[in-house]
């Protein structure tokens, strides 16, 4: 009888320890299978995006999207960068041109279709694949209204303003269900930049360089205030000459630029000049062009040689915070002596697009 009572409480025991190790309730195929589905179940969320009206002010609209979106085309290479760092590039099955062919990268881009233009691609071409997101930086408006009436959602990300770009990947990790990503993401993003505004913050104005910064896309094209390179400018302790102009892109004239005797000239170079595949004869050649401008001859940046040369990929774009820091070291040599930007550069690179650094992103190469 004893043995029998004995036998009896080793085998309660032995049950009551299934659970612990799994053999109780086995994990069925069908259970797993259906755990997975119920975390890639796709839901209407609303998300905020952030426009910018005429006066270079935000304002917010809201998008229902289907989330997360599986099939993705993508009108800008901003865009399709972002998607890349936070981990969602298997979704994107289109592209535009620029991003496609001229950009190229990250690499995932040479690999799938393009629609045409970021502004005016084809909307019948965007229809045929049957998105469940259209991102887009740069579309014409009528035709996103089109695309709006075929019941296909639209989110705006710009990508190149440099005050939105932490808060739009931010609203990225919430569309794709991949939040901690994202956050991690804007976090170093965020932290970059508050490291250098740290080191600045204490300058008097005379302290600070006068900066003519010139858009890569024409001579005299500059940037002011409510423009991403006038945040880059500030942040990194500088004073924008056209910080006052009216428009945020405005065209200003030689003799008006001579007149502001800039401390530095930045010029932005777009790819493939700079960037994965940069050349450095054209870049030599762009910065000799603007030393030898007449206008700019007597101006304290070219007597003192303080003209630089940088990858609009690394300015006003989500890989900004790494060209931050070349920015602030041109501004204040003495009080970034310390650093290395490049280093820096490659660390953005490899931890969140698992990208060896290469190519020419700024000149004279540091």
């Amino acid at each position: 009888m004893k043995k029998k009572i004995c036998f009896l409480m080793i085998f309660v025991l032995l049950m009551s320890l299934l659970p612990a190790f799994g053999l109780a309730n086995p994990v069925k195929p069908e259970d797993s299978k259906q755990k997975q589905q119920t975390e890639n179940k796709q839901e209407k969320i609303i998300v905020k995006e952030q426009l910018l009206d005429e006066k270079g002010q935000i304002i917010e609209d809201e998008v229902s999207i289907l989330a997360p979106p599986k099939k993705v085309v993508v009108l800008g290479c901003y865009g399709a960068e972002m998607l890349k760092a936070i981990g969602v590039e298997n979704t994107v099955i289109a592209v535009d041109d620029y991003t496609k062919e001229k950009n190229g990268w990250p690499d995932f881009v040479k690999n799938i279709p393009s629609v045409g233009a970021s502004n005016t691609p084809s909307i019948e071409k965007i229809i045929e694949l049957k998105p469940d997101l259209v991102i887009e930086g740069f579309l014409d408006p009528k035709l996103k209204t089109q695309l709006l009436n075929c019941g296909i959602p639209v989110l705006k990300i710009y990508g190149y303003r440099t005050e939105l770009i932490t808060s739009e990947i931010e609203t990225l990790g919430k569309v794709f269900k991949c939040q901690t990503r994202a956050h991690e993401y804007a976090n170093y993003i965020e932290k970059q930049w508050q490291a250098i505004r740290d080191r600045t913050k204490g300058l008097t104005e005379k302290d600070k360089p006068k900066v003519y910064w010139e858009s890569g896309l024409g001579d005299w094209k500059t940037q002011s205030y409510g423009s991403g390179a006038h945040s880059l400018i500030e942040w990194a302790g500088g004073i924008n000459i056209a910080a006052d102009q009216k428009l945020s892109y405005p065209t200003v004239t030689p003799e008006w630029v001579a007149s502001k005797n800039p401390d530095v000239i930045i010029k932005y170079v777009d790819a493939p000049i700079t960037g994965w595949n940069g050349d450095i004869k054209k870049l030599e050649e762009i910065r000799q062009q603007i030393l030898n401008r007449p206008a700019l001859k007597n101006t304290n940046a070219v007597k003192n040689g303080r003209v630089y040369l940088v990858s609009s990929k690394i300015t006003c774009a989500p890989q900004g915070a790494a060209g931050e820091w070349y920015i602030a070291k041109w501004l204040h040599p003495e009080l970034f002596k310390d650093v290395n930007p490049q280093s820096i550069h490659k660390e953005m690179l490899k931890k969140f697009y698992g990208q060896e650094y290469k190519g020419v992103w700024v000149y004279p190469v540091q």
